[in-house]
């Protein structure tokens, strides 16, 4: 039997097409996720027991004033000692010694020595001498000169991760680490204090300390960082150096978050250090705070009363004339 002959012409295109069939495809797999579970967001009211669940309790670097954490300022006029009671602070934090009859929390420091950093390298060598540490040892760090910290933040906080925990950061000073355009100006002000703010956030927690000079004509009952307000609103406190004839005070104007404190005073003494010499060899005198004790406290109080009676005996002998 003979296949049959093709169909062509009209005839073909008669008849129906063939069948198509689609070619099987093999099933597809719908994976179902499985429910999410969602998180309601931390409530904004709570109970009194909520509120206070979380206290954390003060942890001190000088006790009983200076809090881990915190940021604070240091204000003083030129010449009245901020720097160089930033570096005994310093000194003491390092070295875990008392500061006069308040214990000092040991620790690592971090000094930006910024607006004149010759002038705190020859006051450490002096120091060195004077207090009794090796400056090879000493847990004691520095930046030296001005620099932007907004520029050099990640590398700081790489950096001083690698060296450990901080206890203290030394920012010397507020108008050399400056970044805005107007000191006046409440917002460059702001954004100035959250970047010292930022400091707190370095391994360890650490007290920060910045040192600023005061407002224009200040007096020892005036004496608040100069610039725009919002700076002082932002910091936790101000401490302030006052200095007189025979003492320099250490003490607070114008905001402290913490209980009130007794001033600390402090001498300040011209000394020489073998090492620190200029380039003809001969003795260079630089400047360092001395904590005062019971002894020297008396003396100065006797000698406050002497200063009081000649006055009172001056306006006596006049009264009489």
């Amino acid at each position: 039997m003979t296949d049959p002959k093709p169909l062509k012409g009209l005839r073909a295109a008669s008849q129906p097409p063939a069948p198509v069939y689609p070619t099987p495809m093999p099933p597809t797999l719908v994976r179902v996720a499985p429910p999410q579970k969602v998180t309601p967001p931390p409530k904004l009211i709570q109970s009194s027991g909520e509120f206070v669940a979380n206290f954390l309790a003060p942890s001190y670097l000088l006790d009983g004033i200076v809090q881990r954490h915190f940021c604070y300022s240091l204000t003083a006029a030129t010449g009245a000692g901020k720097t160089a009671i930033a570096l005994r602070l310093a000194v003491h934090v390092g070295l875990g010694r008392k500061l006069g009859d308040r214990e000092v929390e040991k620790g690592r420091v971090l000094y930006f020595a910024s607006e004149n950093s010759v002038d705190v390298q020859a006051r450490w060598i002096a120091m060195a001498e004077h207090c009794g540490f090796d400056v090879n040892t000493i847990d004691v760090h520095f930046v030296s000169g001005a620099s932007k910290l907004s520029e050099i933040a990640e590398r700081i906080t790489i950096e001083a991760a690698a060296l450990g925990e901080l206890a203290l950061v030394v920012v010397d000073t507020s108008a050399a680490t400056f970044e805005g355009t107007d000191e006046n100006s409440n917002v460059d002000s702001l954004q100035h204090a959250k970047r010292m703010r930022s400091l707190t956030e370095l391994k360890g927690a650490p007290t920060v300390l910045v040192l600023c000079h005061p407002v224009k004509s200040a007096t020892n009952d005036n004496l608040l960082p100069r610039g725009g307000g919002s700076f002082i609103a932002e910091i936790d406190g101000n401490l302030c150096a006052r200095k007189s004839d025979s003492a320099v005070e250490l003490h607070w104007a114008g905001k402290f978050r913490g209980m009130d404190f007794a001033p600390i005073l402090f001498r300040l003494d011209t000394v020489t250090a073998e090492r620190l010499k200029d380039g003809r060899g001969r003795s260079m005198p630089t400047v360092m705070a001395t904590p005062m004790d019971d002894a020297g406290k008396d003396a100065m109080a006797v000698a406050a009363r002497t200063d009081e009676d000649m006055v009172l005996r001056a306006i006596d002998g006049n009264a009489g004339a």
